[in-house]
């Protein structure tokens, strides 16, 4: 079963804990595909990172929207400039870096490599715009670890969740108990929702440069 809207921020239980979730991730639009959502993963010289699904970011002309805690869910200010810096389009998955012009901005860590969900069913949050202006999180459950082979792609990990997302939240994160990124949404299918799985995620970004983005013990 779900956990209740009650138990929702359980996972997050502290409130600027939730508004950093929040904040952390913007709408994400491209010209030739559906609006979705990023998630700001790390900062370093004076540019910040977003993870979110390639198929999100189908162009490179994005537009990144922040909002605030004063004006949300409204757009309160724009990424401008960013680039879409990295692709891995078998588990769906892409890294944008915009520069961040002085300005501070919340982030949400990978979880590490070795504290990843290993038992299902396991409580978690999904943050993505969905229908609404800006990010809200959504109680799900990951039921499974599915090995998925897809027409024309490699094969690759996928958890699978027992809510399906709705458009908007493609690209949106998976949030663990202690509220660290372990997914990227990327699909519905059979009634489920699929997210990249954290593996494939830590073992891209450790493969074209990107470590310094992934935790150490």
């Amino acid at each position: 079963m779900l956990i209740t809207a009650t138990a929702l921020f359980a996972i997050l239980p502290v409130l600027d804990a939730r508004w950093n979730a929040v904040l952390a991730c913007p709408r994400v639009s491209a010209p030739g595909a559906t609006d979705g959502t990023g998630v700001v993963i790390g900062t370093k010289d004076g540019f910040a990172y977003v993870l979110t699904a390639n198929h999100v970011a189908a162009s490179d002309r994005l537009e990144l929207a922040f909002t605030s805690r004063e004006l949300y869910p409204l757009a309160n200010w724009f990424g401008d400039g960013a680039v879409v810096v990295a692709r891995w389009p078998d588990p769906d998955i892409a890294l944008i870096r915009f520069p961040l012009r002085n300005r501070a901005i919340p982030t949400i860590a990978l979880a590490p490599a070795w504290q990843r969900p290993k038992l299902f069913p396991e409580p978690v949050v999904s943050i993505g715009v969905g229908s609404g202006e800006a990010a809200k999180p959504l109680s799900d459950e990951i039921r499974a670890k599915e090995f998925v082979r897809r027409e024309g792609k490699q094969p690759a990990f996928f958890w699978r969740t027992e809510r399906p997302p709705e458009p908007g939240r493609s690209g949106g994160p998976l949030l663990d108990r202690k509220g660290r990124v372990i997914g990227i949404t990327v699909a519905v299918r059979a009634g489920a929702g699929y997210y990249s799985h954290h593996d494939e995620i830590l073992a891209a970004l450790h493969r074209d440069g990107y470590s310094w983005l992934v935790p150490k013990r």
